[in-house]
């Protein structure tokens, strides 16, 4: 099931995600980069809004709603997090994917 999440709080904590990783789109003829993942607290799939900021330092990504995620562990895929991907891509006519998660993994947080 897909269905929206609603805008994050003021004072909401990052959200912990894992098996994620970061696609790159062209969507509304501009370039976006998303987060694509597992979020632990729910146990469910999730394509975030375009990412406005990354602190590698604290693997946290700011998106453009204003939430928060923490990621959590080595990025990966997760059947569930690739469904809604493609379920986003599709409703909103996102082309030519490209995975830039190695920009965002050292190998070694």
């Amino acid at each position: 099931m897909i269905f929206g999440i609603p805008d994050p709080e003021e004072n909401d904590c990052a959200v912990a995600i894992a098996m994620w990783s970061i696609r790159e789109v062209i969507y509304c003829d501009t370039s976006t980069r998303h987060l694509v993942g597992f979020v632990l607290q729910e146990s469910l799939g999730r394509a975030s809004s375009a990412i406005q900021s990354f602190d590698k330092g604290k693997m946290l990504i700011e998106t453009r709603s204003g939430r928060l995620y923490k990621l959590h562990g080595r990025p990966g895929d997760h059947p569930d997090a690739e469904y809604v991907w493609r379920r986003w891509m599709n409703f909103n006519h996102a082309q030519d994917e490209k995975n830039v998660t190695a920009e965002y993994w050292d190998g070694e947080t």
